[in-house]
C-alpha cells in the first residue's frame, strides 16, 4: 500500500460543490482500488491562503465522508454546505463498508461507540446497539468514537469487542491528513521513498521498485494549473532537492494535459506493474 499527496488546489477547476464532490469521489475510489493507506493534502503556494483553507476543508470533509461506512455517516457528518452534494455518490464498496444488518460471530466491523443511558454501546450497522465487552480507553463523555470492533456472541447475545487495529488481511480504508505547508516543508521530515509526477520528468517505464520498499512510498501529484516543478520552484527549490524520483507517467498523450484522477489511475497502475 502506498500513500499519496495531492494539493489543496486539486479541485479548483470545478465550479460548484457538485462537480467538486464528484471529482473528490473519483480520487477516493482510485485510492481505494489501489489500497492507499493515507491521503495527504499539501498547500499549493499559488493558491491564496483564504481559498486554500476553504478548499482544504471541503476536500478533507468529503474524503472522510466517502471513507466512512454508510451506516455511521449520520453520526459523524451532520449536513453542511461541504457535503450538500454527497447524495449523488455511489458507495465506495470496500470491505469495511458492510451492507448487511445481520450479525455474524467474529465478524469485524467499524462502530460508533457512545454512551446510551449511561452505558457504552456500539452501533455496528445492525438493528440493535451492542453492549461492549470492554470499555474504550478514551472517555465517551459528550463524544462519539469511531473504532474497529469484533462481534462476539456471549450467552446467546451479540456484543462488541474493541480491537487495537483493523484486520491486516483486508483493505480497511484510508485516513486523510491536511497540512498548511508547501511541498518542500511538508516532505522535509518524511522518511518515505518520495515519487513526483510530471510531464517534464523521465518515463516511468524505466523504474522498478522492490516490494519490500513499496510499503513506504509516497506518490505526489500536482494541481490542475500548476505542476510539481513550478510549485517547488516557488519555494526556491528543484524537484531533485525534494524527491527521490520524478516520472512522466504517460508519454505522447493526445490531450494538453492529464487530469489529476487520470494521472492517479495511470501512475498507480504502472507502479503496480513495475513492482519486482
Amino acid at each position: 500500500m502506498y500513500s499519496i499527496a495531492i494539493p489543496d488546489s486539486a479541485v479548483i477547476d470545478c465550479t460548484d460543490i457538485r462537480s467538486k464532490t464528484v471529482k473528490i469521489f473519483q480520487i477516493a475510489r482510485i485510492a481505494a482500488i489501489f489500497r492507499i493507506k493515507e491521503i495527504f493534502i499539501y498547500h499549493d503556494p499559488f493558491l491564496p491562503p483564504s481559498r486554500a483553507n476553504r478548499e482544504k476543508r471541503v476536500m478533507t470533509r468529503i474524503l472522510q465522508y466517502i471513507e466512512c461506512p454508510q451506516y455511521l455517516r449520520k453520526r459523524f457528518f451532520p449536513l453542511s454546505r461541504d457535503t450538500a452534494a454527497v447524495g449523488v455518490l455511489s458507495p465506495l464498496a470496500t470491505p469495511h463498508h458492510t451492507r448487511s444488518k445481520e450479525l455474524k460471530e467474529n465478524e469485524i466491523r467499524e462502530a460508533a461507540i457512545f454512551l446510551n443511558q449511561g452505558r457504552a454501546v456500539a452501533d455496528v450497522g445492525s438493528t440493535q446497539l451492542l453492549e461492549l465487552i470492554s470499555s474504550p480507553k478514551k472517555t465517551l463523555k459528550d463524544r462519539t468514537l469511531r473504532l474497529t470492533v469484533m462481534v462476539k456472541k456471549i450467552d446467546n447475545k451479540y456484543k462488541a469487542r474493541i480491537l487495537n487495529k483493523p484486520p491486516d488481511d483486508k483493505y480497511w480504508g484510508y485516513s486523510v491528513h491536511s497540512s498548511t505547508a508547501a511541498l518542500g516543508k511538508f516532505l522535509s521530515n518524511r522518511s518515505e521513498y518520495k515519487i513526483a509526477t510530471s510531464r517534464y520528468c523521465q518515463p516511468i517505464s524505466s523504474f522498478s521498485v522492490d516490494k519490500k520498499k513499496a510499503k513506504n512510498i509516497i506518490v505526489v501529484f500536482g494541481g490542475p494549473y500548476k505542476g510539481i516543478p513550478k510549485m517547488v520552484k516557488a519555494e526556491g527549490k528543484k524537484t531533485s532537492d525534494i524527491f527521490d524520483r520524478c516520472f512522466n507517467v504517460l508519454e505522447n498523450y493526445g490531450t494538453r494535459g492529464l487530469r489529476l484522477e487520470e494521472a492517479m489511475m495511470i501512475t498507480l497502475s504502472k507502479l503496480e506493474m513495475n513492482l519486482k
